[in-house]
């Protein structure tokens, strides 16, 4: 038997191929996938343009699948796992016993790896093997629809912890992309007062309505400060896209105690570059946000689990695994009409719940 799976040999090089079926080392458990979500990190990856890449690599890390096997044996973390049961898979690989492990900050290992990214072991392929630890069971109807969304999920449910937001405090997210919505999901599940997203793309207005936000802007530059001071300034401000004239604006906006919660990724030797006066003059704090924690996971899958968010405006299309090449084109060609695509594995017949165009 074989399976299918899309590898990434370096930068602009991939291929979806037919390799042998897994077989699970002592101590794995054997997953079939539901659906991945591509993430912007694939995309970078795959551009040669993410300094944690190693190649080769089977591409994925945000992913829900059904357990086809459990490991024999004693293993406390397996103990609780069935076959047939869905799981969500933490991607992160950290050692375990270092300082930052054993406060909870995972996400802070010094030899921390992420499946697809910086361990070969992705999870767009139709079997994968993993860790029993990085099982995270979900309810089946939620597997079935948008699972793969508790990874990014997670990233938003850290940033929200990081900032501190009390239910009272009014919100401003810079970028309205997967990572920004998700921020404002997790923000207004948690409780807040205004929301208000920013995005350089009109079209993202009615989906950040559908999630809660309160109002919405494509203004840039001096255009959105006076946007935001007419709304009375904000108390925290979340920057996905962290440019020179976004950092500024965001600057600005806060009112005295506020929090500016950097998002993006940063690359190495990248400067935040802000004026100290401001922030001694409004006590301000910066918050840097890294990933994600194990607790931060499962929040997430408890998040969607409960039905306390309704992450379904986010998924903007379903192909069939095979069809990656047309997922990122569409991805990289179409910003403004995507936010998450999901990958599903062929059916047995040949049929895929995903089948159809890309919507372009």
């Amino acid at each position: 038997m074989s399976v299918k799976r899309v590898l990434v040999s370096g930068p602009e090089d991939f291929a979806v191929e037919e390799v042998p079926d897994p077989r699970p080392a002592p101590g794995e458990v054997l997953l079939r996938l539901v659906s991945a979500g591509i993430c912007g990190t694939d995309l970078a990856l795959l551009r040669g343009q993410n300094a944690v890449a190693r190649y080769p690599v089977v591409l994925g890390h945000e992913c829900v699948a059904q357990v086809v096997s459990v490991p024999e044996g004693p293993d406390p973390d397996a103990a609780g796992l069935r076959a047939g049961e869905h799981v969500v898979v933490f991607p992160t690989i950290s050692c375990g016993s270092c300082r930052a492990c054993r406060e909870g900050r995972d996400n802070q290992c010094p030899t921390m790896r992420v499946m697809g990214l910086s361990d070969p072991n992705g999870c767009f392929t139709e079997l994968l093997t993993v860790a029993p630890s990085q099982c995270v069971p979900i309810p089946s109807e939620v597997a079935r629809t948008y699972g793969a969304l508790v990874e990014p999920m997670a990233v938003a449910s850290h940033l929200v912890g990081r900032s501190a937001i009390g239910t009272q405090d009014d919100v401003a997210v810079i970028g309205s992309g997967m990572i920004g919505l998700a921020t404002g999901l997790a923000a207004r599940a948690r409780g807040v007062g205004r929301l208000l997203a920013v995005d350089r793309f009109p079209s993202r207005e009615p989906v950040a309505r559908r999630l809660g936000f309160d109002d919405f802007t494509a203004a840039g530059g001096g255009a959105l400060a006076s946007w935001i001071a007419e709304r009375g300034g904000v108390d925290v401000v979340f920057d996905t896209v962290m440019t020179a004239e976004t950092t500024t604006v965001a600057i600005d906006a806060l009112r005295p105690g506020g929090r500016y919660v950097a998002v993006a990724s940063a690359k190495p030797g990248a400067r935040l570059m802000v004026r100290y006066d401001d922030f001694y003059r409004k006590e301000l704090t910066v918050v840097g946000c890294r990933n994600y924690t194990r607790e931060d996971f499962r929040a997430a899958a408890d998040l969607l689990a409960r039905g306390l968010v309704d992450p379904r405006p986010l998924v903007t299309a379903n192909l069939e695994l095979g069809r990656f090449g047309e997922a990122m084109t569409a991805l990289a060609e179409r910003p403004d009409r995507h936010l998450k695509v999901l990958l599903h594995p062929s059916e047995v017949g040949g049929s895929s719940p995903a089948a159809g165009p890309v919507p372009s």
